[in-house]
């Protein structure tokens, strides 16, 4: 039986077995703005991983040692990322190849759609996507919440 999060026994009304509370205050704030959108040389890996890991504890009282190298390596990945984006500002999407006898894609573009995708999956991995926090809801497909979020179709 899928769990729902305290949150959605609100919405619904209900109380669930082994309820917790509801989030922090402080995790539950509108989602800002990450500083190395308009500034890539101010990610700072050590940062992230301390507030990542902030996050992980206080939304799921994780705080497991081994944990730090799933981590790191998503700090590196995000690391790579930002780095890729930085090199397509530069050069442009369109490159030049053979002394500009052609023309093609940015090779960053690949690598930085390839590392976003290992960013997700480390990101799932973890809890730290919308859909993976609420992965135990997929079940309650008849629930008034899962109605209300289908709209007026629903």
């Amino acid at each position: 039986m899928n769990k729902l999060p305290p949150e959605l026994h609100i919405v619904n009304g209900s109380k669930g077995m082994n309820q917790g509370g509801l989030l922090p205050e402080s995790v539950r704030g509108r989602i800002p703005v990450a500083e190395w959108m308009a500034n890539p040389e101010g990610f700072e890996k050590e940062s992230f991983v301390n507030q990542t890991a902030d996050f992980l504890f206080n939304v799921y009282g994780i705080g497991s040692d081994q944990d730090r190298h799933t981590l790191a390596m998503l700090a590196d990945h995000i690391e790579t990322y930002i780095q890729c984006n930085t090199a397509i500002a530069q050069q442009g999407l369109v490159v030049e190849f053979n002394e500009g006898k052609t023309i093609g894609a940015n090779p960053y573009i690949t690598i930085r759609n390839k590392t976003l995708s290992l960013i997700l999956q480390l990101m799932n991995e973890m809890g730290l996507t919308p859909r993976s926090r609420l992965a135990d809801t997929k079940g309650q497909e008849d629930s008034p919440a899962a109605k209300f979020l289908r709209g007026v179709k629903g």
